[in-house]
Formats: structure tokens, sequence, C-alpha cells
């Protein structure tokens, strides 16, 4: 698509290639890829400040809840909560049904309807908001708490480097040594069941992914921050989203609002500057084309490039060309000459400070004027005017072809950006839930032509809910399980198989005929038509069947209405504790063996929960494998 008629040879200066600075003032971050930045106002800090980690790890007694309004705060011995972003903020219990639990809370976490709190050497665990205790772990001076995708309360003790796994019902699952550097003061988790660790020893503050030490920006790029911008002694301060844009609202630590405070000394220089070296084009009086700037700039901030072309290295003060502040794409205006010296120059309020990432220099300078006939450029000021008009018709057409080369790339799944995979998505027809993370849609979308040529099969079902909760279920086709019609190798004589006394389609074995059915052996229906039952008892039926906690039973079942075969009616079973009996049950998922109770006399009312005396092998013995047990004689399944 582009109309220039040759491809413009170009310098970059950046941490990869080289800034060629010469002379550089109050600036850093010339060797790492985050960019030139202003320095610090005093002694550089070996690594983020508190202030800047708010948003990920905010104070113990903040939490953020659902939505971006939705905030818990601990105040004194009240947990109070806050769901929309012109409301204060209320108990959580109120007066007449406060469990007054908490005596001393430090440290709150929430994530979906689930709340965790630390109080005095314990943690309580708390579902649908509060509603219901679901949990009480003791651990003595435990101090940060965090609430995983899989229903997993993560702890860290005062002074301790490791890490304490519980389940959802407050059992230990494991001690994990972290291996990290100080005193862990942050548990934040994110996508993909990743854990970011905050830790602090001696005044620096580091941060680690799943046990490697990481940075903000890596942090930054994989969790959304919060709305947490501010918080010491005497409060906290929320920017959210309101009616004409972003607003701040400031609290106390008893949630009553308070006016927002004066901004606090900024930690960054308000003026920086480099000089690069002579920058040497290989071409005598050459004519320097375009200088383009990719920087972050954040309000308050600027970033301002002078340019000065020479032949011979010599200049005045007075040659050098000077963008406007904010201009970060111009024509280079100098005379011709084989050397460049670019002056940048980094100012702001204090409290931020831009990043600059790149300088890109083309030359020489090549136009879609160059296509034109001669007589249009005979003119020399006519000449220089219709190269710098036909220049902004070239930057487009050039933004045009970026684009356009890119484009394969979003085809990818693994390269687009977070916002365009629902785009991705809708090309091959899928659609994802809210609480679907980024990682999980990247795999469905990677997994699709795989999944459509097996869809509906158990399989491909298999494969989607191992994708979207990262685990293996059972799929159970109850059509093996119907008794109707089935050949018996008992039929007389031995040598030849009949259908014997099976009876074809006996409609006494589906539900209970008075006369006819066999009391205790088939089930107690009263709805659906009996005549029918033969074909719609298990026929195009299916279940799935998942471990006690392993996902969300609503979120499962919706995805089985939408991957299974449109004839077929699928049903999902999480796991217990106990034996579903009368029902086919599957070890490891619904069924647990446990050993028989001590033998009892008095009190107790004989029957298959009575025991008498131990049996042969003692009291705390159950089920043995490759043992005849008896049922309600001296085994029991609970």
């Amino acid at each position: 698509m582009t109309c220039t008629p040759t491809t413009g040879t170009f310098r970059l200066l950046d941490d990869v290639v080289g800034w060629d600075q010469d002379a550089v003032a109050d600036l850093v971050g010339f060797d790492g890829p985050a960019g030139v930045r202003l320095a610090h106002a005093g002694a550089s800090p070996d690594g983020p400040t508190r202030a800047e980690l708010l948003p990920w790890f905010p104070d113990p007694r903040l939490a953020p809840g659902c939505g971006p309004c939705g905030w818990y705060l601990l105040s004194g011995k009240r947990l109070l909560r806050r769901d929309t972003c012109d409301g204060g903020w209320v108990p959580v219990w109120p007066s007449y049904c406060d469990p007054r639990l908490l005596s001393a809370p430090t440290a709150v976490a929430a994530r979906g309807h689930r709340i965790a709190v630390v109080d005095s050497g314990r943690v309580f665990v708390w579902r649908n908001e509060g509603d219901h205790l679901v949990a009480v772990i003791g651990l003595r001076h435990a101090k940060v708490v965090a609430l995983a995708q899989d229903e997993q309360v993560l702890v860290s003790r005062e002074g301790s480097d490791r890490l304490w796994r519980y389940g959802a019902d407050g059992r230990l699952c494991e001690v994990v040594r972290t291996h990290v550097r100080g005193e862990i003061i942050g548990i934040r988790t994110g996508p993909g069941r990743t854990i970011w660790l905050l830790t602090e020893e001696a005044g620096r503050f580091r941060i680690y992914r799943d046990h490697c030490e990481s940075t903000l920006d890596e942090l930054a790029a994989e969790v959304p921050p919060s709305g947490l911008v501010r918080a010491d002694e005497d409060g906290f301060c929320l920017r959210e989203p309101g009616p004409d844009g972003e607003v701040t609202s400031c609290y106390d630590w008893e949630g009553q609002p308070r006016e927002e405070p004066a901004p606090e000394p900024g930690q960054f220089v308000t003026e920086g500057e480099f000089t690069t070296f002579r920058i040497d084009s290989g071409i005598s009086r050459c004519r320097w084309h375009r200088v383009r700037v990719t920087a972050d700039v954040p309000p308050g901030t600027a970033v301002t490039v002078s340019i000065v072309v020479s032949e011979d290295g010599e200049f005045a003060d007075s040659d050098w060309q000077t963008a406007p502040a904010g201009v970060t794409d111009f024509l280079v205006d100098q005379p011709p000459g084989r050397h460049l010296t670019a002056r940048v120059r980094l100012s702001g309020d204090s409290s931020a400070t831009p990043v600059l990432h790149r300088i890109r220099l083309d030359f020489p300078r090549s136009t879609s004027a160059d296509l034109l006939p001669a007589a249009f450029r005979q003119d020399p000021a006519a000449d220089d005017f219709t190269e710098r008009f036909l220049s902004l018709f070239d930057a487009a057409t050039a933004e045009i072809d970026e684009v356009v080369e890119r484009y394969p790339a979003l085809l990818d799944p693994a390269g687009v950006p977070d916002g365009a995979l629902p785009w991705l998505a809708g090309l091959l027809g899928l659609s994802f839930e809210a609480g679907w993370d980024a990682e999980t849609r990247r795999k469905l979308i990677t997994a699709a032509p795989a999944l459509y040529r097996r869809r509906g099969t158990p399989a491909a079902l298999k494969d989607a809910i191992g994708i979207v909760f990262g685990v293996d279920p059972v799929i159970d086709e109850l059509a093996g399980d119907r008794h109707w019609a089935q050949v018996r190798a008992t039929a007389a004589p031995p040598t030849a198989r009949g259908l014997g006394s099976v009876r074809l389609f006996g409609r006494s074995s589906s539900r209970l005929r008075l006369d006819t059915s066999t009391l205790g052996a088939t089930p107690l229906r009263a709805f659906g038509d009996p005549d029918s039952d033969p074909l719609t008892e298990h026929a195009h039926r299916f279940r799935v069947l998942l471990p006690a906690g392993a996902a969300d039973e609503e979120a499962v079942r919706r995805l089985v209405v939408r991957q299974a075969p449109a004839h077929t009616k699928g049903a999902v079973r999480v796991g217990g504790t106990g034996f579903v009996v009368g029902t086919r049950s599957a070890v490891g998922v619904d069924t647990a063996f446990v050993p028989l109770p001590p033998p009892v006399v008095g009190g107790v009312r004989l029957n298959h929960d009575g025991v008498l005396r131990p049996g042969p092998r003692g009291v705390r013995h159950g089920v043995s494998v490759g043992v005849v047990s008896a049922v309600g004689v001296h085994t029991r399944v609970s």
C-alpha cells in the first residue's frame, strides 16, 4: 500500500541498541527495559515503594471485593462492606445477627462471595458474603490471608517465609517453604492459579511470582490493579469510576468520609535531560527525515526532544530545533548534514515521571513527492512545502501498512492482548463467561478446532471441562445401566447362550407396580409415562462426576449444556463425604470408607450403627480389600 519510492533507513535509540548518551543529568534507566525516567529526589529505593504496590497489595485491613466499588474494611471489631461507588460503609452483619466472633482482627481477604479474616491466631472463612461460616483455622501468629481460585485458603505467619495451604473446609493441605527473601507481608492470587508474594527485608520490598523474583511491571501486566491509591495512619483513598469520569473518595479507618489530603511530597526530581553523541548517518549532506518518540507520559509530565544536524559536528546554540512539548512525531527541519545530535528533556510535578522507551530517527528523506514529475519540484520553497505536506499522508499510509502487516498476529491466541480475545472467539463461535481468566480463554481458543471436530463426544466434553476448570471429570453414560433385553450366559444348556428368564423390557423393573414388582428392587417414581420407561429411563442421558470442591457446580452445568448434543440430557454431580445408597457410586467422587465406631453398650439403640464388641481385627478397622465384608454386620459405610 505504501506510496514511498524506497524503503527508508533508520536508527533506533533504546536499551537494546543503546541510547548513545553523552551528558546525563537526573535521569536513570538507560540500561534496563523499563525505560529512561526521572531520578528519585532522595536516595533511590532499591525496588518498588510501598505506595507503588498499594493497588495490588493493599493495607491488610482492606480487601477488594466484587466489582470496581466492592471493598471490605476492618474497623475495630467490625467488618464493614461497601458495594456501591456512591454509598457508605455498612456492617457485614447487622446488630441483631452479629456472630461477635471477632476480638482483634488484623487482616481481611475476599474473593467472589467468600471472605476470610485473621483474628487472634485464628482464620475465619465465610461464604455468601458472611452468611455462612464454613471454616475456623487455628494458626498462631497468622498475619496475612488470601483466597485462591480453587477455594484454598493461603495464610502466612508473622516473621516467616512459609505459606500454609488449607482446603475449603479448613483442613491443612501442606506447608510450603517459599525460599523468598524477607517476611511475607502480602499475598495475591492471579490467573492460572499463580501466586504473587510481597516480602519485606530491611525496608526493601520484593515481588515474587510462584516463588521466583519478579518486577512490578510483570505484576501489573498480569494482575489488574485495584482502585486503592493511598493509605496512611489517618485513612485511605479510592479512585473509582463516576458519572463524569474517575473520582477519588477518601475515608478514615472507621469508614467515615474525609477530605482528600494534600499531595505528599513528590519522590522524583522535576526535571532531567541527556544529550546523545553525534549520530553518524554515513551519508554526506544527508537530509534527515523524521523523529518518532515512544514514551509513557502521565498527566503532569512531559517529554521534549531537540535535534541539530551538522556536517562536521560543529553547530551553534541557536541551531537547535525543539519540538513542542507533547509532540512525539515530527519532521526534521534542518539543513543537510551527516551527523545528528539529540537532546531529550523529561519533566514532571515530582509525583510521577514520564518513561522514555525508544527514539526512532528516519533518514534520508524519502516521500511520495519523489514520484512527482520534475516540473513540480523546480521551486525549492514549493518543493520543501510539498515534501512536508505529503509526509502527512505518507505517515498515515505507513500506519495502515503496519496494521496490515500485523493482522496475521491477531489470529494468534498467544499473542493478542486480553481485550482482543472475545473478538477472536467470536470468529470461532465461542462465548466466554465473565469469571474465566485470560489464560483459560487462550487455551479454549487454541483447542477450539480439535474440540469442534470431536464435539458431542465424551472426550471433547472432558477436555473442555479440564481446560476451563482444571479438573479431570468422570463421564458416566447411563445407557449402559439399562437391564432390559440383556443376553445371559447362564441359560441352559451350558453350551448355548440365550435370553434365559430375563423378560424383554420388563416394566416391573423400571418403577414400582403393585402385584408385579419386587419390594425393594424397583424405584418409586410418580412422573412420566410408565410405558416409555424402557426408552427414557437412561437413553441419551449422562452424568458428569466431579470431586468435592473441584469446581463451581453451576458453572460446570452451564458448560455441559453448551457442549452436550441437543438430543442428550446431562447432569452434574459433585461428590460429598458419604456413600450414595441405591445409586452407582464412583470411588473418589462420592464414596468414603471410614472405620467402625468404638464398641458401646447402653444409651444406644441397637441397629447397624450400634456395635457391641470389636471385630476380629480390632476396633478402628474399616473395609479391607480382598476380604468379604457383610454390610450391617461388621462393616459400616458412611
